[in-house]
């Protein structure tokens, strides 16, 4: 199926480097990212997306329908408080370090939050420079369990990591399963349909894509709630936009309700919401 064969080339890349990935995770500097955005009137709220834009066509390919499924978000909620949103794409690797992207991303005081990253191996270098500077994130790919080790306190990114994709590390094993799942929800397969008619053709990852779609709506969902404006200008407090998104329980996407472990910011697979959904 779909899903096993390009979960599968996911995954055989996040194993070639793990290994390094979780050397390479505490190593670099932080980004300089204040305790606040400040958005001055007539600016956008802006948001990085970490793609990968540069290694091979599948990858290229995916990214591209991942940025898709973000544009759709922003399509559906285009303003924070009146201020629009922009998103500043950064390339980033796959499976390498992306020390230099990540600092490259915080140091610009105006992201306010990441999406992605798209694979769990690259993913690890960057979140200990995200967890430093307050950045939050949300991915709707990155699966792998090594994010997330045992014991906690050696977690890569304790208070800004969060994920709207299940643990899975393997074909076939809970998560993958759950993947399939949420790929014949109706939900997903009417967005499908809304993605096809908005770009001509079907998005690369379709149940993944739909993850980042939900990952991008929660995302501007709690910069909505969090947001002040003070003296003509959005604030938003880097603290309590994380607080906010790790504290997501029940939050109605396209991919059924998300609930988020707030030890871990894991989506709990949550088989009884699921077979609800699955009915329509």
């Amino acid at each position: 199926m779909w899903y096993a064969s390009t979960m599968g080339r996911l995954a055989s890349l996040t194993a070639v480097v793990t290994v390094l990935a979780v050397l390479v995770g505490s190593s670099g500097a932080a980004g300089s990212a204040g305790d606040q955005v400040i958005v001055p009137r007539g600016e956008q709220v802006q948001v990085a997306f970490a793609a990968v834009n540069n290694e091979g066509e599948f990858l290229a390919a995916a990214s591209e329908s991942i940025e898709n499924a973000i544009q759709m978000a922003i399509e559906r909620h285009p303003t924070i408080r009146g201020f629009p949103i922009g998103v500043n794409t950064v390339d980033t690797s796959c499976g390498g370090d992306n020390s230099v992207a990540a600092t490259a991303i915080v140091d610009n005081e105006q992201n306010t939050a990441v999406l992605g990253h798209i694979c769990s191996a690259g993913f690890a270098s960057a979140l200990p420079l995200y967890e430093e500077a307050g950045v939050v994130t949300i991915s709707g790919s990155a699966s792998a369990s090594f994010l997330t080790p045992e014991p906690q306190q050696t977690l890569l990114g304790p208070t800004v990591f969060n994920r709207t994709i299940v643990v899975s590390d393997a074909q076939g094993d809970a998560g993958d399963m759950w993947i399939s799942q949420i790929a014949a929800l109706p939900s997903v397969l009417e967005w499908q349909e809304e993605y096809e008619a908005e770009f001509g053709q079907a998005p690369v990852l379709p149940a993944l894509s739909a993850m980042h779609f939900d990952a991008a709506s929660l995302l501007l969902q709690r910069l909505q709630k969090v947001s002040k404006i003070v003296n003509g200008k959005l604030t938003i407090d880097r603290a309590a936009l994380a607080q906010a998104v790790r504290a997501t329980t029940k939050y109605r996407g396209v991919t059924c309700m998300i609930t988020l472990n707030p030890n871990t910011g894991n989506r709990i697979n949550d088989q009884a919401a699921l077979s609800r959904c699955a009915q329509g």
